[in-house]
């Protein structure tokens, strides 16, 4: 990898790293997630004061038509309703609470 895109590159994760709701995500493909022997970590909710639910730990998310997803940091899970991008947060709770 030359050095102007080394430094492209190295942005793109920096900024993905710098993401609070965990929207966005990367992994390098010759890099496989080693299985976790033995070791339960427990996923942490946080209820956000007029916002999302914030799930960081690993979770499986199933939706309606049976399609699963495997988050592995954190997600944002909307509880206002108003989310145009169900079951997460895309931040419309600030346009209906102050």
């Amino acid at each position: 990898m030359d050095q102007t895109c080394w430094r492209r590159h190295s942005r793109i994760v920096e900024q993905i790293n710098k993401c609070p709701s965990g929207a966005l995500s990367f992994y390098y493909n010759e890099q496989q997630e080693k299985p976790k022997e033995n070791q339960q970590e427990l996923t942490r909710v946080e209820v956000m004061d007029k916002g999302p639910l914030m799930v960081i730990g690993e979770v499986i998310i199933r939706h309606p038509d049976g399609r699963e997803e495997i988050k592995t940091k954190k997600c944002a899970l909307c509880r206002c309703g108003h989310s145009k991008n169900k079951p997460y947060c895309d931040g419309s709770h600030r346009e209906h609470f102050v």
